[in-house]
């Protein structure tokens, strides 16, 4: 009978072969959700709150009565505490949802954990009528609410280069995928879209006012940073609480002054539909805020309205001592005119107001959504070391 061999408590060679193969890729894989275009892509812990603020009870037109123009809110912040000093708002544009800063659509990692990986406590909202904030359903002065269209949304926000629209279009290389519907990041993109209230002065006037109550919870002086038509709302919010705002970062914020870029509609207050605090005051925004042209400077800039200069323009008193950000992409619709809003501000006596434009610096090929972008995390740490120097 032939002998049995005992056998062997070690690995063969060809195993040890395959588990190492095993491991190098479950370590590729793992690097590869870690880092993505060189930016770490996973999202970070933090503890999470949310609640409503603002609203004002009304007669539903039945007999009963609701509450509407609430906000919904979520805090974010680190697990081991905030270590700035500062808080963070952060407040989307048209058509979309607070969720447009949690994580992106190709599943990288959004502003939120950037702002709290620095230590930051970070706000973000719904805007009124919007997401799981209350709709507007109530008030039978509203207009049926308007969803952006896949074509807008590819000609301004993901594939601009197709149609070029403006002289810049053709620099988008930013966004993840083909930027069309059909492909995965952008279905996944535009599938977070919502319907949006189109009254701009009910919009303002909810927002203001709820805006204003979120500041008066957090209790201490906030950055309110705002995009595209949520870009007015650091302004308005400023204006109302300017003891409770440290300062405002807006990311391509509605514009240029008095008529706006993407709907064409007329902005009596020049920066805002709805009364600001200038000084001297203005009663009749028509008569009193006294319009001069000037000529873009390039073809590939547009032309600005801002003040007259006689009689002397009038000042935006409550905004003036606030340092105040507007960031600009290389590729985008509002390429041609932020630099108006910023002339317009100065002009106002917002002094302390800077305009980075991400070219400028180096940060090539963005288009309007850049925080949902490839290097969404290297146009954040810009918008930390700002921060950090100007508060």
């Amino acid at each position: 009978m032939a002998n049995k061999q005992p056998p062997n408590p070690l690995p063969s060679a060809n195993l040890k072969r395959h588990m190492a193969a095993l491991l190098a890729f479950l370590l590729a894989v793992a690097a590869v959700a870690m880092m993505r275009d060189g930016v770490e892509e996973t999202e970070v812990a933090y503890v999470r709150d949310f609640f409503y603020v603002g609203g004002h009870y009304e007669n539903d037109g039945s007999g009963g009565v609701v509450l509407r123009d609430q906000m919904y809110v979520e805090r974010l912040r680190p697990v081991a505490g905030a270590t700035q000093p500062v808080p963070v708002v952060l407040i989307h544009g048209m058509g979309m949802t607070g969720s447009n800063f949690l994580s992106k659509p190709d599943g990288g990692r959004g502003w939120v954990s950037d702002f709290i990986s620095q230590g930051y406590d970070v706000y973000v909202v719904d805007q009124t009528s919007r997401g799981r904030s209350s709709s507007y359903s109530v008030d039978s002065r509203s207009r049926q609410p308007v969803s952006l269209s896949v074509e807008t949304v590819q000609d301004r926000f993901t594939a601009t280069g197709q149609r070029r629209l403006w002289p810049q279009a053709g620099n988008h290389s930013q966004w993840p995928g083909r930027g069309v519907k059909g492909d995965a990041i952008f279905d996944a993109f535009y599938a977070a879209t919502v319907p949006s209230e189109t009254d701009a002065v009910l919009t303002q006037t909810a927002m203001q006012r709820a805006g204003a109550a979120l500041l008066d919870r957090i209790g201490k002086p906030a950055v309110v940073l705002g995009h595209s038509q949520g870009g007015l709302f650091p302004i308005l919010m400023a204006d109302a609480r300017p003891g409770l705002v440290r300062g405002l970062i807006l990311v391509e914020p509605s514009g240029p002054p008095f008529r706006d870029g993407f709907t064409g509609a007329f902005h009596p207050w020049a920066i805002a539909d709805v009364p600001l605090g200038y000084e001297p005051a203005v009663t009749d925004p028509v008569r009193d805020l006294v319009q001069a042209s000037h000529p873009a400077p390039d073809a590939d800039h547009a032309s600005c309205t801002l003040q007259a200069t006689e009689p002397a323009p009038r000042q935006l008193v409550n905004l003036a001592d606030k340092p105040i950000l507007v960031v600009t992409s290389e590729a985008s619709y509002h390429a041609p005119y932020d630099y108006c809003t910023v002339a317009y501000l100065r002009q106002a006596g917002c002094q302390k107001t800077d305009h980075m434009e991400l070219a400028s610096v180096g940060i090539r090929g963005n288009g309007h959504m850049m925080f949902l972008e490839k290097n969404s995390g290297e146009i954040q740490r810009l918008l930390h070391k700002w921060l950090q120097t100007n508060l």
